[in-house]
């Protein structure tokens, strides 16, 4: 039986990085403000920045960054420098005491931002682990509840001019009903665990670009986002190949894009990790993204990559593990 054809797209590495077709292509290679670096943070182990003591949702938690007004106020917490973790990174592994911890870690930081009205905005997390809800200025932009999926949220109507601040609530309390369950064979890290960035976007954007290949030819499917994505020309190019089609976007912001996939296009493998930078234009806005192209298939106990037999020497290899490269550091190690 044959399988779907799949399209390494990458940026660094080759995973496939658009778990959601709801996610930014390529966020990295966009205009943007990196977040990375110390953020404050309160450590909240009965939810009070969310709850009152009868469990009713406050209508005024910690996302609101103004901490007590008065000494003898009873909201006895605020945002300082005092109380800071490395992001990205786990808490688990940043302070002793919050090695074991499980529970919910409010985070915050400040930043500077000069919005202008024809572009928009997006909050872009790498990943946070487990469920994480954010606020930008005081005002909630979305909730994301898997904590190894890239995340974001437009923010350009609550971008000001200015001062700004952003926080996150994270939560990595094992449930019955979640992954990790109750029992588990890794170590449930919490904590905002990959980049943050602030990116820039025109108003109408290339929201999103996949390509399978088929040989003798590839498809590319590209979305536009905004006021002005349908009915839009949109171009697909490699320039290294001396390839460029172009199409028009449907009602829906989409155009499918058709490229001969001959000799020419060599393809991926361990062995030949070979990338082609894909460029798509449309009126408003380019993007570049690196892309390898194979083929997998099936044959009856086999799996074939780009017709040939691979051996797949295994999954699951978690980031603790001593073996493995890339693993869960700090600086001692």
């Amino acid at each position: 039986m044959k399988l779907a054809i799949v399209i390494a797209m990458l940026g660094t590495c080759l995973a496939a990085h658009a778990a959601s077709p709801d996610m930014l292509t390529n966020v990295a290679a966009r205009t943007g403000t990196l977040l990375d670096g110390d953020w404050q943070i309160v450590i909240d182990p009965y939810d009070t920045g969310s709850i009152d003591y009868l469990s009713r949702p406050r209508e005024n938690g910690f996302w609101s960054s103004a901490g007590p007004s008065e000494p003898t106020d009873t909201e006895e917490w605020n945002f300082t420098d005092d109380e800071t973790l490395r992001v990205p990174g786990d808490w688990n592994s940043q302070r002793e005491d919050l090695f074991f911890y499980e529970g919910t870690v409010w985070y915050r930081r400040a930043f500077e931002a000069t919005p202008r009205p024809d572009r928009r905005y997006f909050l872009c997390f790498g990943g946070a682990n487990k469920r994480a809800t954010v606020w930008v200025n005081g005002s909630k932009v979305g909730d994301h509840a898997v904590g190894f999926t890239p995340f974001h949220f437009e923010v350009t109507d609550v971008l000001r001019d200015g001062a700004n601040d952003v926080t996150v609530r994270v939560n990595n309390e094992r449930r019955p009903d979640g992954v990790p369950a109750m029992n588990t064979d890794w170590w449930n890290y919490g904590g905002l665990t990959r980049n943050v960035r602030l990116v820039e976007t025109p108003a109408t954007f290339v929201r999103d670009l996949a390509i399978s290949l088929d040989p003798p030819r590839a498809t590319a499917r590209i979305r536009l986002d905004g006021p002005a994505s349908d009915g839009a020309r949109v171009q697909l190019a490699i320039d290294e190949l001396s390839l460029s089609r172009e199409e028009q976007t449907d009602e829906q912001g989409y155009a499918t894009i058709v490229i001969d996939a001959d000799d020419r296009i060599e393809r991926w493998s361990p062995e030949n990790p070979r990338l082609y930078d894909v460029v798509v234009t449309s009126e408003e806005d380019a993007l570049t993204d690196r892309v390898g192209f194979r083929t997998v298939k099936t044959r009856g106990s086999e799996i074939l990559l780009n017709g040939e037999p691979v051996f797949l020497r295994g999954i699951c290899i978690h980031e603790e593990a001593l073996s493995r490269e890339g693993r869960a550091t700090n600086e001692s190690d």
